[in-house]
């Protein structure tokens, strides 16, 4: 993985699981936000704005296409 991107992801998990009040261990790219996290729909845009305020481009982010850790950050990235 390209070292930028790498970056991206251990910040965007490190967020996370601040947010959530779990390790980093638990956060897994194939980890479904909804179902293996535990994430409501107000969890998600809470965290969403976690991710602006921390001056992450989340402007086109569509929470109804993100379901999993990776999709968030891909989505991320591309915004990059």
């Amino acid at each position: 993985m390209d070292t930028e991107l790498n970056k991206i992801k251990q910040k965007v998990k490190q967020e996370l699981a601040d947010y959530l009040g779990v390790d980093l261990e638990d956060i897994e790219d194939d980890s479904i936000l909804t179902e293996d996290l535990h994430m409501t729909a107000l969890d998600l845009t809470d965290f969403v704005e976690t991710l602006k305020a921390n001056h992450f481009d989340t402007s086109r982010v569509d929470l109804t296409e993100i379901e999993t850790f990776a999709d968030l950050l891909e989505t991320l990235t591309i915004l990059q």
